[in-house]
């Protein structure tokens, strides 16, 4: 740690005009109990002299991870010192929740990984207040505490505990460190409207205004003649732009919350995930100074390295830098969503890493040992986890995509009428779940597994669900998720099976015989499984809670997209979040028919295979603005207008009256 390292936000501390300082500010956000490390895909295409098995494919780079974290920390700080800049550590929040390693061990583990890169300090983000603030005084008491040698200062300017909170006196609204000689102040953000909306600070517990409890603390801190001030917010790289141009007196913002990765043409040319800005992004302040904005990715899966030089009033100079990938040599070829990765050879490893090495932005280092082998109880831990039972399925839950393909294990007849009932509860799952969603759907292809009969452990959670998507969520209307539906039926018959759209929440007839537009008619809604079905409102807004993949527009889910700016992730993993719904529920069985999202079905070759289990207890909706009828919907049943299919084959739907 730094000398004097925590001065604390009351003293009064007066220092004289100072020679220039050069500051390196290594910084993480976001890793979301993400302590192992991530792959990500880098396209051979891009890199020469590999072999033609190599380059016949993806290549996978290993990123992060805690331990090969500590050791980037390590060297980037060398080699800062080395240059003659001073050196600042941060973490700018959403530290826990997301993996086992947090539902396990409530952010022990996190803390403990943190403690050896010894945070300067930490601003707490949304998902810290994810369990209330009992759970996260708990972890700042671990965060200084787990290692003698480190007590990293907890900063949150505009959050404000109850009285009775366990978190009053934990929480600083600024600290000043001492920093080659000279004095920073280090003032932290979290974003408002979210924690209160979708976390679950405790009662009486609230969160001010970010920017005027930000200006507030920047001016007591200009009052003390401290004249370099950071802030530590998370609230979103759009959202730190816009404050800063209202703001007087910030020189820096390390960023957090929208998990954004900037870079420049090299990180672009690198093209393993998009680039949302400049590192850094200059901006300037309401004074008209110049002001570095930043963030580093998410995950651990990169350290931010932001030099920033100031001159002897204390106005920023420069500001650069770069995001910084710390990798292993152990380089696989193969698409990460595949099983079929292999190690590729000694001479592809080089090609791979000489390309690496060229961009100046990768670093190889080794784990650091001590770290892993902190980490490795921690794992062994989670992996004697995975193995515990968390529910019990009294039968079978079969899984398939589409209804009748057969992609489980169960007879095709189960299967054909309203398709698998164990991607059926995954939809159900998520619903339960996420309590801000109104209906959830997931595609057919993110489920991989039957639900066996017996048992079910938290590693058949993963199985089931092995994928590392995340629960999202977006706003969208009742005509935009008809288009969604519609996107995943027409992708599952031209391109993957996998599209077919599970759903809770939802329900509606699914003609296969049909063309894009025609195939899924009779679309009702019944939000968070409360009250009766009703037809879907065009006009009105649902939110709508989904995976991370189908969200981005992968498997043809392209409507998701046209409300990317209202998508919200969770950083929940999918597999996690249905592993919660499964211990809380305890025993697991497949949805009600009626609840199901397939109800009527026709094959591709215009057989009616299923009726559905629509009953005459469904709600009866008069038509409402924005509303079809069912003579407007496609075809339905068997060729007739969906409610006169209902007539003649007994198929009650009284919603539509």
């Amino acid at each position: 740690m730094l000398a004097a390292k925590f001065l604390g936000f009351a003293f009064l501390v007066r220092v004289t005009r100072a020679a220039p300082l050069s500051l390196t500010i290594l910084h993480t956000n976001d890793h979301h109990s993400h302590l192992e490390a991530n792959r990500v895909e880098i396209e051979a295409s891009k890199i020469a002299g590999l072999s033609a098995q190599a380059s016949s494919n993806a290549i996978n780079v290993e990123l992060g991870g805690y331990p090969r974290i500590v050791s980037g920390y390590a060297k980037l700080k060398i080699d800062a010192e080395t240059a003659g800049r001073s050196v600042l550590k941060l973490h700018a929040g959403d530290a826990i929740t997301g993996t086992a390693y947090y539902s396990m061990f409530k952010g022990e583990a996190d803390a403990k990984m943190m403690s050896l890169v010894c945070f300067d300090a930490f601003t707490p983000g949304n998902h810290e207040f994810d369990d209330g603030d009992q759970a996260l005084a708990n972890f700042i008491d671990k965060l200084q505490t787990v290692n003698a040698s480190c007590a990293t200062p907890v900063v949150a300017a505009n959050v404000v505990p109850a009285a009775t909170s366990p978190l009053v006196g934990k929480l600083s609204k600024s600290v000043i460190l001492s920093v080659g000689g000279q004095q920073v102040g280090i003032v932290g953000i979290d974003v408002r409207n979210k924690t209160l909306r979708s976390s679950s600070p405790s009662a009486g517990t609230t969160l001010t205004d970010e920017r005027t409890a930000a200006q507030a603390e920047i001016d007591m801190l200009l009052g003390q003649s401290i004249d370099k001030i950071v802030l530590v917010t998370h609230m979103g790289y759009d959202s730190d732009m816009s404050l800063m141009a209202s703001l007087r007196g910030v020189d820096v913002v390390i960023g957090g919350d929208s998990h954004s990765l900037l870079g420049d043409n090299t990180t672009r040319e690198v093209d393993f995930s998009p680039i949302h800005g400049e590192y850094a992004t200059v901006m300037r302040n309401a004074d008209g100074k110049m002001v570095c904005v930043v963030q580093a990715w998410e995950y651990n899966k990169a350290i931010g390295e932001l030099e920033v030089d100031f001159d002897t009033s204390g106005d920023v100079l420069h500001c650069g830098g770069q995001p910084r990938f710390p990798y292993a040599s152990q380089i696989q070829s193969g698409r990460r969503r595949s099983s079929q990765a292999f190690v590729i050879n000694s001479s592809d490893t080089a090609s791979v890493m000489s390309y690496l090495d060229a961009t100046g932005q990768f670093i190889l280092v080794e784990d650091d040992a001590h770290t892993a082998a902190e980490l490795s109880s921690y794992q062994t831990q989670v992996e004697a986890l995975k193995q515990e039972t968390i529910a019990y399925a009294p039968s079978k839950i079969c899984f398939d995509r589409w209804p009748g393909q057969g992609a489980g294990s169960c007879p095709i007849a189960e299967t054909q009428e309203q398709g698998g009932g164990a991607c059926q509860l995954v939809a159900q799952a998520f619903l339960e779940v996420t309590k801000a969603a109104d209906v959830a759907i997931q595609n057919g292809g993110g489920c991989r597994t039957d639900i066996a009969a017996g048992n079910f452990s938290h590693n058949d959670a993963y199985t089931m669900l092995p994928f590392s998507n995340t629960l999202v969520t977006l706003e969208l209307t009742g005509a935009q998720i008809k288009a969604v539906l519609e996107d995943a039926a027409d992708f599952g018959i031209t391109d993957s099976s996998g599209a077919f759209p599970y759903a809770a929440g939802l329900r509606y007839d699914v003609n296969r015989n049909e063309t894009k537009g025609n195939r899924i008619t009779f679309v009702e809604v019944r939000p968070r499984l409360t009250g009766g079905w009703m037809p879907i409102d065009n006009s009105a807004t649902y939110v709508v809670v989904t995976n991370s993949y189908i969200a981005g527009g992968r498997d043809g889910y392209t409507t998701f997209t046209e409300a990317s700016g209202s998508l919200r992730n969770t950083y929940i993993e999918y597999a996690e979040g249905f592993a919660r719904y499964c211990k809380e529920v305890g025993t697991l069985v497949e949805p009600p028919r009626e609840d199901f999202s397939t109800q009527g079905y026709i094959d591709a070759a215009g057989q009616v295979q299923g009726l559905g289990a629509r009953s005459t207890t469904t709600t009866t909706a008069t038509e409402l603005p924005g509303q079809e009828t069912s003579s407007s919907w496609g075809s339905g049943i068997g060729g007739l207008p969906l409610l006169g299919a209902a007539a003649v084959l007994g198929f009650l739907c009284t919603s539509e009256a």
